[in-house]
């Protein structure tokens, strides 16, 4: 079956989106009876459209399956329902192979349960999406998804099948086998180029030169009526050279792309207003100040109480400060972003603000309680199992980030606030990481680690790189600091950052600062604040089990290395006292 409705925005709404595509495709059954292939494309609404892209799906029915084209026609629509339900956070290979999984484990399932017959639901699947100016492929089978760029025809993926004879055997297909191989490329895009989805019906009978040819024939901005009639031009002509299987074909002309100029980035987050200083009994958009909870050079934070609810919020409003730092501003509405899309117990809600104000603020949930780093003041020797209860929580939190493919990239104490039920929620997200924006290149380029000093882990000091790992290390810090007040590390200061290596961060072991701590806790902190991401735990859960079990395999395995291994600085101070003896003996005589 042809699927030829293809749902997108509407041309004024696509004016003002800054990726734009078009389609046109064709499909007919050919010299066959019935059409087993399938295509569907669709843009999303703008607000999707910067964390999904726009995609283009064609899938080929296995004619020997007895649901070919029920297989293809669900294959593009299913993908592209499926893809968009993914968390938009997540990137675009996630959200892919995720459903692609899902499809395939489903459609490897529908067996004739009876007469335990080989699988019926087959198909070919190949995928483009379009993300600000990148294309993700995804593809398996022999669909093909070829580029007209420059005037020059360029196929990307491989036909996945093999010579038998005078006939091609298929190697790989949707259904075909619970161990799901896909081909993924990732390419350039720019406007102008046209990408050519085909099935075997088509590119097996028509000629490169010729699909150049009658690719060449249309205007500079084909409109989507143009494509189709050329798709249905190369699918004819492809009968016409004696085809005998199902023909289609679809076309996608890049119209535009996001590529903007740093300058016009920053003028778009500079042309917020971020509203002035409030005192209370101001209002700001129907919400009433109650009092000023904290200010600093960075933001102000107040109570407030909306005229049209009951329960009081936090403004959160970007000092006047950072009205010229784009970056700040970037990572101030990514904060807002990121909070509309987590639903935690242990995560602050926040919304951004009134859709049409004119002024940059963020409405968050009210905590009633106090920062960690208040808590450590007036806990300055807490139990092991008051940290492991706070530090639990922080995990179930993370584990949240780490779902959506996120990374915090400022776990620290000030950002981190116990209620007063003793529930602790995780703040302030305008340095989060996130997996989907960060493939665009529709935002600036951060030139700077983020995160706060003595917190950092040292590969994003190091290489501006940062990962889940990363906030482990982060939270290692934080539990060493709440049990001791100290860090693992000598503090550093701005001005005396030397570290080029990760061998140069060297652990001090806690029970320096509480000698009434266990040696099995000091090692698993050790290993949580490895300055080498590869020698960390490399799970939350591997923390958490070591906090609640004492690991006494790694106590006994510590216990086995030499003193110089275990503790190379008290060896070198014997080492030094017995030189220093020595020489004194010496002199003596």
């Amino acid at each position: 079956m042809s699927l030829n409705k293809r749902k997108h925005i509407s041309e004024n709404q696509s004016v003002t989106a800054p990726l734009q595509l078009h389609f046109g495709g064709y499909s007919c059954a050919g010299k066959k009876v019935q059409n087993q292939d399938a295509f569907a494309a669709f843009t999303p609404n703008p607000s999707e459209l910067s964390s999904k892209g726009i995609v283009a799906a064609i899938a080929d029915g296995v004619s020997s399956a007895s649901k070919a084209a029920e297989a293809a026609q669900l294959a593009v629509t299913q993908f592209i329902e499926q893809y968009y339900s993914t968390p938009s956070t997540w990137s675009t290979q996630k959200s892919a192979a995720k459903v692609l999984t899902s499809l395939n484990q489903w459609l490897y399932s529908q067996t004739d349960g009876a007469t335990g017959q080989a699988q019926q639901w087959l198909t070919t699947f190949s995928t483009l999406i379009v993300k600000s100016s990148t294309g993700y492929l995804f593809h398996l089978g022999d669909t093909r998804i070829s580029a007209f760029k420059n005037q020059q025809l360029e196929t990307i993926t491989s036909d996945h099948n093999r010579k038998h004879g005078s006939n091609a055997i298929l190697t790989r297909a949707l259904g075909a086998d619970p161990r799901l191989q896909v081909d993924v490329h990732q390419v350039d895009i720019n406007v102008g180029d046209i990408y050519v989805l085909t099935c075997d019906g088509v590119h097996h009978f028509v000629s490169a030169k010729y699909l150049k040819q009658q690719l060449s024939l249309l205007s500079q901005q084909p409109s989507e009526q143009e494509l189709e009639k050329a798709s249905k031009v190369i699918v004819e002509q492809a009968i016409i050279n004696g085809s005998d299987d199902n023909v289609s074909c679809l076309l996608v002309f890049v119209k535009a792309t996001p590529n903007r100029k740093k300058e016009e980035i920053e003028h778009n987050l500079l042309s917020r207003s971020i509203p002035p200083a409030l005192k209370v009994g101001n209002k700001l958009d129907g919400y009433k100040v109650i009092k000023l909870i904290h200010a600093s050079t960075r933001s102000h934070l107040y109570l407030a109480k909306h005229e049209d609810e009951t329960s009081p919020v936090v403004l959160k409003v970007p000092s006047q400060n950072f009205a010229q730092d784009a970056i700040y501003l970037q990572g101030f509405l990514r904060e807002a972003w990121v909070g509309e899309r987590i639903n935690h117990s242990n995560v602050m809600r926040v919304k951004s603000d009134q859709k049409h104000s004119r002024f940059l603020y963020h409405v968050c949930e009210y905590i009633e309680g106090q920062t960690l780093t208040e808590w450590m003041f007036d806990n300055p020797k807490p139990s092991i199992s008051e940290v492991r209860e706070i530090i639990s929580q922080v995990i179930s939190a993370l584990r949240t980030f780490q779902r959506l493919e996120l990374v915090h990239r400022d776990l620290k104490p000030d950002n981190i606030m116990i209620d007063k039920y003793g529930r602790v929620k995780l703040i302030d997200y305008g340095t989060a990481l996130v997996a989907s924006l960060d493939e665009n290149n529709d935002s600036l380029t951060e030139t700077v680690p983020q995160g706060s000093l003595n917190y950092i882990a040292p590969e994003t000091l190091l290489e501006l790189q940062a990962t889940n790992i990363s906030d482990l290390f982060s939270l290692g810090v934080i539990c060493y600091e709440m049990l001791s007040g100290e860090l693992p590390f000598a503090p550093m200061k701005t001005t005396t950052i030397t570290q080029t290596n990760y061998h140069q961060w060297q652990y001090r072991s806690i029970k320096h600062f509480r000698s009434d701590l266990p040696l099995w806790l000091d090692l698993s902190l050790q290993q949580c604040t490895q300055a080498d991401p590869k020698l960390r735990y490399q799970a939350f859960s591997e923390l958490e089990t070591d906090l609640k079990k004492p690991n006494l395999t790694a106590v006994e395995e510590y216990k086995k290395q030499p003193i110089m291994q275990r503790n190379p600085v008290k060896f070198w101070q014997g080492v030094s006292l017995i030189l220093f003896i020595s020489l004194v003996i010496s002199l003596a005589n």
